[in-house]
């Protein structure tokens, strides 16, 4: 009679199979540990519903919190096609610490007391209240489009607040926060995101899960890596110039020219990021290789993003009478939603501690996303603003709490972060953007030593 007993592997053995994964050699097996029970995720990478790179990074890890915090119950059944054994007991100095043991006591309390279920009518009344700004938008247009500059740049400014206001909310239904139902939860995104905004859900599902996953860990967090236009840390930085090419002039010209300054262009270049995302997004839904495995789910994304480019463009040529207005309206509306969207993203984490990937293995998942956010304390009006990213630490530990319920527990939180000497940072707006432009300068400071020994 055969066994049923599992494969146990021990922890030098899992080493062992995982390095060639995490050296990146392409044809090797990958395996995740979660919940002491060991994992080949290598067929499920392409196919996984959050993207492959969120995958990829925890390839060799225990990833039990990061899967936790991102998946429902529904999960456990794909993950146990991928069975393949148990791991041995971490020896007592790995252990999982304190901290983390009340971090997770304290998710599965909030959940028992519905803190994790939506209130649909707040939800109900962020969307009809966002897509209220677009209707007063076009409105305007139409009305005085043809007669009126200042009204163009009205309906620019507000058609640039309603993108932004959009995103907040495509963030919400992307976490599933709203929908206990994860397909209506991505049909909101969609409409959103994709037809709404313009920006694809598979696009930013795969960078955005990748960032919740290694927050500000160095090489794998997309949201830090914006070389050669802005380098967030020394390590960052002296990478960037160790990797230079000598046949490289752009990247040449930007180490000696542009990077050493970056303080100084920052706030311009914030303008653009709205288009850039949207210039990206395109691109993703293109590249085949990239796209979500549901036909029905691509074609769907395809035709908002086509419907969402060719409604803005329609009302653009037939509502606003002359070409100098017409490039006006897409020039406020594009930095309008630029810098509306990187002043909060900016404060989400720029300035906060980056760390090694070699650093981030030592370090539970709780600790990283406490020591690498930023809370800004706000009123109402900023709330609503910020898009309850303002509590960026909570919602880093929670990521599918609903954002009216993040205030709540934000006492509770720092509450023990500060029982366990685990730095919270809480800061106002601005300053908060000066904590971002002073760890922009000091990169810059390195960036002007590293290219004078350059080149």
């Amino acid at each position: 009679m055969a066994s049923t007993e599992a494969y146990v592997y021990t922890r030098q053995e899992f080493a062992v199979i995982t390095q060639d994964a995490k050296d990146g050699k392409p044809d090797a097996r990958k395996y995740i540990i979660i919940d002491n029970k060991v994992y080949d995720v290598t067929e499920f990478v392409e196919d996984h519903p959050g993207g492959a790179d969120v995958l990829l990074t925890h390839v060799g890890k225990d990833a039990s919190d990061v899967f936790h915090a991102m998946h429902p119950e529904s999960a456990y059944e794909t993950l146990a096609n991928c069975y393949t054994g148990d791991i041995e007991p971490a020896p007592s100095q790995l252990q999982n610490s304190d901290f983390a043991t009340e971090m997770r006591e304290l998710r599965d309390k909030l959940e028992s007391q519905g803190y994790f279920n939506s209130n649909q009518l707040f939800y109900l009344y962020k969307v009809v209240s966002t897509l209220a700004i677009c209707a007063t938008a076009f409105v305007m247009l139409y009305l005085w489009g043809k007669t009126s500059t200042l009204a163009v740049v009205g309906a620019g400014f507000l058609v640039g607040l309603f993108w932004q206001q959009c995103g907040w909310l495509a963030h919400d239904f992307g976490h599933h926060q709203c929908f206990k139902d994860r397909s209506l939860n991505d049909i909101a995104v969609v409409f959103l995101g994709d037809f709404c905004q313009g920006f694809s859900l598979s696009w930013w599902k795969n960078k955005h899960n990748t960032h919740h996953a290694s927050t500000n860990v160095s090489g794998h967090d997309p949201d830090i890596d914006t070389a050669p236009v802005l380098l967030w840390d020394e390590v960052a930085s002296a990478n960037y110039y160790g990797s230079l090419q000598g046949d490289d002039a752009f990247s040449r010209f930007m180490a000696e020219n542009v990077l050493p300054y970056q303080t100084r262009y920052f706030f311009f270049v914030l303008a653009f990021a709205r288009f850039s995302w949207a210039i990206q997004s395109v691109l993703y839904m293109l590249n085949e290789g990239a796209l979500n495995k549901s036909k029905k789910l691509c074609f769907f994304e395809r035709a908002c993003l086509l419907a969402h480019w060719s409604i803005f463009t329609a009302a653009t040529i037939f509502w606003i009478g002359s070409i100098k207005n017409m490039f006006l309206f897409f020039l406020m509306s594009q930095t309008t939603t630029g810098y509306l969207l990187a002043l909060v993203f900016a404060l989400n984490h720029n300035g906060m501690p980056v760390i090694t990937q070699e650093k981030a293995e030592t370090m539970e998942f709780y600790e990283i996303q406490v020591i690498t956010g930023r809370d800004v304390a706000l009123g109402p009006l900023g709330d609503w603003f910020m898009g309850g990213l303002n509590y960026q630490i909570e919602h880093h530990v929670f990521p599918s709490m609903p954002r009216h319920n993040l205030k709540k527990v934000r006492p509770m939180v720092k509450s023990i972060c500060n029982k366990y000497n685990i730095h919270y940072h809480d800061t106002s707006f601005i300053k908060g953007t000066i904590e971002v432009l002073e760890t922009l300068d000091i990169v810059q400071k390195l960036s002007l030593r590293l290219s004078k020994k350059s080149f």
